[in-house]
């Protein structure tokens, strides 16, 4: 007979780790974290981990605002070095865009977000070596930055488990029990069972199997986005902070290790894997491609190494919104999954709102209604006029 224990997390990145820590500061009771790997094994560890708080709908800047203040504070607050860098954020538009930046721009100023909204010549003293042509704004987020993922998983894992919180990994859940209505158990591979009084399914892309049983088919498909790294030549200009360019369709940004991460702003022709067995290196051609969009902007980048690059994971919804929240017929069940390259910037928000929503306290900046899964069967108008889906 295994333990049991009033909650049980499944997956151990991003989210996982966050949920582990606000429960565990809420005093949720005795809570144990399975990862079947190791921590951000998953989506998390590969992610570009960009916090940015350019949303064009209130619940999603409330809570990439929230995410961001908690990101810059975690050192100061638990003493353990998370890599988090303020380097600046710019979004570029062509002319046709331009009136939904100001837009958003405009959204986000009211919620506190410092953003402004500048012009090609703006963008050309912000960076002297661009290329830019008249017509082209973009928005302009200061306060934008990254963490390293890795350190960031762990490091919440760290403190939750300074707060009492059992971590598990090498350990995969088979199945979840459901009796009489009531998600009651997890089985492991190895056959153990483990009670819960409450289970929150955070496994990323593996969230829909261990669901399939019990809620039929969900709409979260697990993806493989692709992304290049290359290292800027020697003696090169430029202002190391984050990029997305709806007119060339790529972001980047500065790695801790001195290159420069690229991949899609868009995911659309990303294909459906099995995230047990998906290819993670990238194609020779990806990375051509990238260069040769990128030196549209950044000319030097034609003389540029490459480091190569990988294959990594999203789980995506239909409007690239997470699934968050209670799983309908089953008490004591909570998804989260989904986050279609928004995890980071939403992660300390998503663990508090999760955790009040377990243990009937404070949600934060999280909405419930906005995340939760019937709303694919309904016409919905609150997923904002354009997502950029970068990896985070």
């Amino acid at each position: 007979m295994g333990r049991s224990f009033d909650a049980v997390i499944i997956g151990g990145g991003i989210m996982g780790a966050w949920i582990a820590l606000e429960l565990a500061q809420r005093g949720a009771g005795e809570i144990l974290l399975l990862e079947k790997s190791s921590p951000g094994a998953g989506s998390s560890g590969k992610s570009g981990a960009i916090l940015r708080q350019h949303y064009s709908h209130p619940t999603s800047i409330c809570m990439a605002r929230h995410s961001l203040d908690r990101y810059a504070r975690f050192e100061e607050e638990f003493g353990i070095d998370i890599g988090f860098h303020r380097t600046g954020m710019v979004f570029i538009a062509g002319a046709d865009s331009a009136a939904d930046i100001e837009e958003n721009v405009a959204l986000q100023r009211q919620h506190g977000v410092d953003a402004s909204v500048i012009g090609a010549d703006e963008l050309q003293e912000l960076e002297p070596t661009g290329r830019f042509t008249e017509g082209e704004c973009a928005a302009w987020e200061p306060e934008a930055g990254y963490v390293h993922p890795l350190r960031a998983v762990y490091g919440c894992l760290e403190v939750a488990m300074r707060e009492g919180v059992t971590v598990r990994t090498g350990v995969a859940v088979r199945s979840i029990e459901v009796v009489q209505g009531r998600a009651s158990a997890v089985r492991l591979d190895d056959g153990e069972r483990v009670e819960a009084g409450h289970i929150i399914n955070a496994a990323g892309p593996w969230a829909r199997k261990l669901l399939e049983p019990h809620a039929g088919d969900l709409p979260l498909r697990a993806i493989r986005p692709e992304q290049a790294y290359f290292e800027p030549p020697s003696g090169s200009i430029e202002k190391r902070t984050i990029y997305g360019d709806m007119v060339t369709g790529l972001y980047w940004k500065p790695e801790a290790a001195g290159w420069t991460r690229v991949g899609c702003l868009s995911f659309d022709a990303d294909p459906e894997v099995d995230p047990d067995h998906y290819d993670e290196g990238v194609d020779g051609r990806f990375i051509q491609r990238c260069r040769a969009r990128l030196s549209e902007r950044l000319p030097h980048y034609r003389r540029s190494a490459s480091w190569g690059g990988c294959g990594a994971l999203y789980t995506v919804t239909p409007d690239a919104r997470a699934i968050i929240g209670p799983v309908a017929g089953i008490a004591g069940l909570t998804l989260v999954s989904g986050f279609s390259g928004h995890g980071f910037k939403m992660g300390p928000a998503v663990g508090c709102g999760v955790a009040g929503m377990v243990t009937g306290t404070e949600t934060g900046p999280l909405e419930p209604e906005f995340f939760t899964v019937d709303r694919f069967s309904r016409v919905s108008t609150q997923g904002g006029r354009y997502s950029f889906g970068i990896l985070g």
